[in-house]
């Protein structure tokens, strides 16, 4: 990482605030798995922040129908489900890929907000009594 540590601004809240913020960005393989389940309409992809993918789910999915009740042909359905087939083995390296995105822009972004509401650093014997006590000299 070498000086990319230097570029790092947390902004007073310590490498805890990013964990935070960077938490409640992450992606899941549960979320998306759930997501897939509506597979016609491409949710997992746009989670996944795959925009043209649940885009091309959903042009594919809208041509499926038409298709269907225009022409009474309900073929054109298996394109976006092999699609989805293909998607339960792509999803776990996609989530993977993402969260590293996102630690990585969590990180040097510098757009913490700071320490927590009552923060006052880390616990020592000092902080118990609210003042320095003078050692034995």
């Amino acid at each position: 990482m070498g000086k990319q540590w230097e570029a790092m601004d947390l902004k007073g809240g310590g490498l805890q605030q990013v964990q935070m913020a960077y938490k409640s960005m992450a992606r899941t393989n549960p979320g998306a798995y759930l997501r897939w389940i509506l597979f016609p309409l491409g949710l997992h992809r746009f989670y996944l922040k795959e925009p043209w993918g649940g885009i091309g789910y959903l042009a594919v999915s809208a041509a499926a129908l038409v298709t269907q009740l225009v022409a009474g042909f309900p073929w054109l359905w298996l394109v976006p489900a092999v699609a989805a087939l293909a998607d339960l083995f792509w999803i776990p390296n996609r989530v993977v890929k993402i969260n590293k995105e996102l630690r990585l822009k969590t990180m040097m972004s510098g757009a913490q907000r700071g320490a927590p509401r009552g923060f006052k650093g880390h616990y020592t014997e000092e902080n118990a009594t609210g003042d320095r006590q003078e050692s034995d000299q």
